[in-house]
């Protein structure tokens, strides 16, 4: 009678299994159809309207092949004029807001953690106020500051620290919350380390993917930004596209090609250097875990 109970037993257990089993790779095996449908919509969604402008900017006329329009732009002294105004405003924006925003993440985490809600609070500000109101308060308020900073791409570089604060904070902040930063700053103090070289040698490298990706976003914002920079007269690289397509549609359409490529390249560069940094420091750890576990 045991004998029989057992085998009963053993024979339903393993039936529940198998259905548990059937069961669980029927979900996974939609899981997997489900992502496939969403990641094919969703490069369609954005690869079908470049290669529609691709095409269009590379038809001429009797539906031929010509890169005319392609040859215009790069002709143009403008192109390289404008794109040369927008690259200095994206280094500025690029040095103040990793300068600022940086050590104030680095210390609302050590110091002040309370204050972190609030901080994310300010630097979403710039989502609520258009950046029209910004930019008229601007001009309005500072009108009396000296040519150096209102006559000259400076102004734009600062305004755009702000504007573009929502995207680089969270960045930052999201770099510094996947790192034990209190750890690595005590570790260094106890090695003697100044909190200029902490943050320099130590907080920094590991924040790379983190201030990279503030980087790239950035300086994305600086060459997709148009509104302030034409009320406050500057001719960037976004303005001149503009300016472009009010009367040369196909050669508006070919430089926005050219500014998408542009920025997706940047954010592969981004993202190669994220993964490359990320694999180093995995190497490392390893290395430092294997190297203690010898000497145990």
């Amino acid at each position: 009678m045991a004998t029989i109970t057992t085998s009963l037993q053993g024979s339903l257990q393993g039936s529940s299994e198998k259905s548990v089993k059937a069961v669980h790779g029927r979900v996974l095996g939609v899981g997997r159809r489900y992502r496939t449908v969403v990641l094919v919509l969703t490069a369609l969604f954005f690869l079908v309207p470049v290669v529609a402008s691709l095409r269009y900017s590379v038809v001429g006329n009797n539906n031929s092949i010509s890169f005319s329009s392609y040859g215009a732009i790069f002709s143009d002294p403008q192109f390289f004029s404008s794109l040369f105004t927008s690259f200095k405003i994206a280094i500025g924006t690029v040095a103040i807001t990793v300068f600022l925003v940086t050590p104030t993440v680095v210390w609302a985490r050590l110091r002040r953690p309370d204050l972190m809600s609030a901080l994310e609070s300010v630097a979403l500000l710039p989502l609520i106020v258009p950046s029209v109101v910004v930019t008229l308060g601007i001009l309005s308020a500072f009108a009396s500051l000296p040519n150096i900073i209102m006559g000259s791409p400076v102004i734009l570089a600062l305004e755009y620290v702000v504007l573009a604060l929502p995207y680089t904070f969270r960045s930052i902040d999201a770099g510094a919350g996947a790192i034990d930063i209190r750890t690595l700053v005590e570790a260094s103090r106890s090695l003697g380390g100044g909190w200029i070289a902490t943050l320099m040698r130590v907080i920094i490298p590991n924040l790379k993917s983190g201030i990279l990706s503030a980087v790239f976003l950035s300086t994305a914002f600086v060459f997709g930004e148009f509104a302030v920079a034409s009320l406050m007269s500057f001719s960037t690289f976004p303005v001149w596209l503009v300016q472009v397509g009010q009367d040369r549609a196909s050669e508006s359409v070919a430089l926005s090609v050219v500014a998408l490529l542009l920025t997706w390249g940047g954010l592969v560069a981004v993202s190669i250097a994220g993964l490359r940094s990320t694999r180093r420091r995995s190497a490392v750890i390893e290395d430092e875990l294997f190297a203690f576990g010898e000497q145990l």
